[in-house]
This record gives C-alpha cells, structure tokens and sequence, in this order.
C-alpha cells in the first residue's frame, strides 16, 4: 500500500514538473543519477572483492573500494547509458587498483633508492598457514601479464560473469574465457612448483 502511495506521489511530481519551463529540468538529471548510484551501491560487495583481488590486504581494498565508489559518484554525470553502470563502475574499480599498483611500485622504488626498508603489510587472516597461501596466490597474481591478471581477478574474486568482465574490459567473451583459461593454468602451475621446491 505503501509503494503506491509514493508511486502516485511521485506520479504527481513528475506531473507537475512537466508543467513547468526547461529551467526545472535539473533535478530530473539529479534525480536520475541518485537512481544510478542507488543501484551502484547494490554492488559493494563485488567492488570490494575485485579490490581485495588488487591490493595486498584488506584494509587497503576497503580504503580502495571506497576511493571507487567516490570516483563513481564523482563523475555521475559522464555515465551516458545507466543499463552498463555495473560494467563502468567495475571499469573503475579495476582502474583504481592498477593507478594504486603504479603508486605504490614508484613509493617502493624512491623508498629502495634512499635506502629505506620496504614493509609489506601484514594481511589479517588468523590462521598462519591460510596467510601464507594466500600470500603466495596474490604473488603469482601480481605476476601474471596485466591482460590476464585483470581477468582472473574479476573473475576469481569479483565472481563477475564473462559477459560482465567483458564489458567492463571492452573485450569479447571468448577472449574472456582464453585469458581466463591461460591465467589459471599460469597460476596453478606455479603454485604447483612452489610447492614441489619447498619439499
């Protein structure tokens, strides 16, 4: 009952609005981006798993996930066709993790320069063992060619569809599903010689 009250009020406004000369027209624009970002905030979870996919721990995919979500709201505007807003807000997010990776290779490089001890930063996982995997998944990840490693993290820890990460990377679903296929069996394999080497 509620739904139809604010259905009708709004039908109302709308109606109203229509009356009215071009100069009211911003707050439809506004209006409409609010709707956007709306449905944007549905996807938070996903933002933050691709960024936990990026970044090295979780306090820094979270700082990520948020500089995301400010970037969106920021350029609202630019957003043409809100039907591919998921695609473009996971295309920010897969741009801020890798301007974040650029930052953060030239802190190290000026760091090592000055002779100044480079900390990686501690992941929060409890159990030790769990830490080390992961710590030596996210390695092989960061290895991977870019092309490949973008895919495997929407996919791995987006948990995107291959018609998403294609749209979101601007690129077939077949060569999703090759580069997906050729960064998996990269990764595997050098776990797998990993592990052979430590025995």
């Amino acid at each position: 009952m509620m739904v139809e009250d604010v259905g009708t009020e709004k039908l109302a406004i709308m109606t109203s609005a229509s009356h009215q000369n071009t100069e009211k027209a911003e707050p439809k624009t506004s209006g409409r981006e609010a709707v956007v970002f709306g449905d944007l905030l549905a996807q938070q979870e996903v933002v933050f798993r691709i960024c936990l996919g990026f970044s090295r721990n979780y306090a820094e995919a979270q700082d990520l996930a948020q500089d995301v979500y400010l970037k969106a709201y920021l350029s609202l505007g630019a957003l043409e066709n809100p039907a591919v807003s998921k695609e473009w807000l996971f295309r920010i997010a897969k741009n801020t993790c890798l301007d974040h990776q650029k930052k953060m290779r030239l802190r190290r490089v000026l760091l090592l320069k000055w002779g100044a001890a480079v900390d990686e930063p501690d992941s929060p996982e409890a159990a030790p063992d769990l830490k080390k995997k992961l710590q030596r998944l996210k390695s092989e990840v960061r290895r991977l060619p870019k092309k490949l490693r973008a895919v495997f993290i929407l996919r791995e820890y987006g948990h995107l569809a291959y018609d998403e990460i294609a749209a979101a990377l601007g690129i077939k679903e077949g060569t999703v599903m090759s580069r997906l296929n050729r960064a998996r069996t990269a990764v595997r394999r050098r776990l797998k010689e990993r592990s052979h080497e430590k025995e």
